[in-house]
Formats: structure tokens, sequence, C-alpha cells
């Protein structure tokens, strides 16, 4: 069982060190004039662009791109829908996958300007795989997913968030280097950093 790397826990540390940084003055002004902890009054959609990375248990750690759409409907419920690419080399075996993800966020303390969220959904990870021996394959596969995030408002209508969740999926079925049929573990954990524009 693949444990989660040093260099996982560094990089989750850094990006709450940059996100922390660059919201610090911001909150600092936010803590003079309203506080953290007061609701922000957002509006219904937010979209944003967002930088993702990604452990499988099998293959290799990377950041990819991908974006994110949020409907508010409450302070304390939000619904996202979210399109990211992932390249994955697992030996001789390249995997491409383009996971669609829907997630339900739950903000226990609502829409604070400084708001932690929940997570947990489901995806749909379109999947093309170049493997030995000319194996050539589209697979469609599906898996669900729980986490929790970090959301900093600036105004009502730009916020930064960073999220973390584990992935379950289905197995990705290839060749190895000696043409037997095989399966990899595409589990993993991903980490994004998003910005968000809020209409």
């Amino acid at each position: 069982m693949k444990t989660v790397s040093p260099s996982i826990l560094m990089l989750v540390l850094g990006l709450t060190l940059v996100v922390g940084s660059m919201a610090a003055p911001a909150a600092a002004q936010a803590a003079d004039d309203k506080g953290l902890f007061q609701q922000i009054d957002i509006g219904l959609l937010s979209i944003g662009g967002r930088a993702t990375y990604v452990d499988p248990k099998d293959g290799s750690s990377r950041w990819f791109g991908g974006g994110q759409v949020r409907l508010h409907p409450s302070r304390y419920f939000a619904f996202e829908g979210s399109v990211d690419y992932r390249r994955n080399d697992i030996g001789d075996t390249r995997v491409h996958s383009y996971p669609v993800m829907v997630s339900a966020l739950i903000y226990p303390l609502g829409t604070t300007r400084l708001a932690p969220f929940l997570l947990g959904g489901g995806g749909w990870h379109y999947t093309t795989v170049k493997g030995p021996g000319g194996f050539d394959d589209t697979q469609n596969r599906f898996g669900a997913h729980a986490g929790g995030g970090l959301q900093f408002f600036f105004n009502k209508h730009v916020s930064i968030d960073s999220t973390y969740r584990y992935i379950w999926l289905e197995k990705i079925e290839s060749r190895d280097q000696n043409i037997v049929d095989k399966k990899f573990q595409d589990n993993g954990h991903m980490v994004t950093v998003g910005l968000n524009f809020h209409f």
C-alpha cells in the first residue's frame, strides 16, 4: 500500500503557505474591517481555473490544469462541476485522462471570508491508454472522491481556494513489457489550487 510521501506533505504545506501569503494582506484588512468569519454575499455562479496535483497509487505524480464551475444555491451548500487533464506514465504504458467530476460542497460556517468546506462526489474519467505491443484502448472509468478545502473571499467577486481529495477509481487496463494483460491502480491523492470569479 502506497503511503503519503514526504514530498506530498511538503507540497501541501507549501501550497498552504503560498495561498496564506497571498491572502494575508487582504485577510489582515478583513480582520480590521469586518472579520474573517463575517458572511460574504456572493452571487449564484462562480467560474475559475485551477492547478491540479495528482499522486496516483501506480504511476507518476505531476501538476496539470483544469477548470471549475460552482453553483451556490445557499450560503452553506454548493455544487461543483470540474474538468481536468491528466497524463500518467506507468512503466511502458502512457495514460491520458480527462476527469469530469461533480461534487457537493458543504460550508459549515457559511460563505465567510475564510470558509472551510467538505466535499464529496463522483466522476467520469475518459481515458486513453497506449502500451507495449501496440496496445491502444479507450476506457470509460468511474469513481468517487471525498475531501475538504479552504476558500478565501477577497470580496464578493473574487476568491481563491485550495482542496484535497482522495479519488477511488476503476483500474486501468493495459499490458506489461511481456505483452501480458495487466491492471494498474489509479486511486490516489489530488490537490487543487484555484482562482474563482463570482457572478
